[in-house]
């Protein structure tokens, strides 16, 4: 009998998809393998029989999931056990009555009236707070679904009020954070490592330390390494100051 030969996933990966909260929400860098981490738990899911949702905030970001998702099952297709409908971006599962559907948030209608046992949201901080809380969240009701929500960081809207719930609740809603650099990859850690020295202090943080940083922020890099608070008496005098007004990027 041909089984379906998911990735194999690392301690700190194994660790998650085996947590029973019933939402998961990852704030993870670059590279970290939320993709890898959210394939092999919704594969596993539609193979024994659950119907999956993968959610990508673009039809364009849709590609890479598919091709992963159409290369993990290759073998599986080879005998009949998984049948792609690459139109509709389905792969079902015959022999359990499982699938896994790889959808658009910026058509999130198309999955009105559906029901699933789990869904996941690839870059979730990128889909709207509404598509999630009036369109996503009900199609899980039926069955009592589960829901992975991954992604870098943007801001402090919805995602990160997701986070926070994780952080105070930690079992119905449990969250995680960790850097790109956690990826034990020698790439990836060189990539992370180049990426401090190259690219603006606020999109290192954001998107390689993933952390959840306001709406504004800093342009420079290594301003933290170069701030040093030092005593000195207090100064009375006239100020003046000159101010750049980048509210939202440099």
């Amino acid at each position: 009998m041909t089984t379906l030969a998911l990735p194999r996933l690392r301690r700190d990966q194994w660790e998650i998809a085996r947590h029973p909260a019933k939402t998961k929400v990852l704030s993870m860098g670059r590279r970290w393998g939320k993709t890898v981490l959210g394939g092999a738990v919704s594969l596993a899911t539609a193979a024994h029989g659950g119907k999956v949702a993968w959610i990508v905030p673009t039809y364009k970001n849709s590609r890479p999931v598919w091709r992963w998702a159409e290369a993990t099952t290759g073998n599986l297709r080879k005998h009949g056990g998984a049948l792609p409908h690459r139109a509709d971006r389905v792969i079902e599962f015959p022999t359990t009555g499982g699938l896994l559907g790889v959808y658009s948030a910026e058509n999130p209608d198309s999955i009105r009236g559906e029901n699933f046992h789990l869904v996941v949201l690839d870059a979730a901080a990128r889909i709207s707070e509404e598509a999630w809380t009036d369109v996503i969240q009900p199609t899980l009701a039926d069955v009592d679904g589960d829901a992975i929500l991954i992604s870098t960081p943007k801001g402090k809207g919805w995602f990160w009020q997701e986070w926070q719930r994780g952080q105070m609740d930690g079992v119905t809603v449990k969250s995680w954070r960790a850097p790109s650099a956690a990826n034990p990859n020698p790439n990836i850690q060189r990539a992370a490592a180049l990426a401090r020295e190259r690219v603006p202090e606020r999109t290192y943080r954001q998107e390689w330390l993933a952390e959840f940083l306001d709406g504004g922020g800093e342009v420079f890099r290594k301003v933290r390494d170069a701030a040093h608070l030092q005593r000195v008496p207090p100064y009375t005098g006239r100020f003046v100051m000159g101010v750049d007004w980048a509210m939202q990027s440099d």
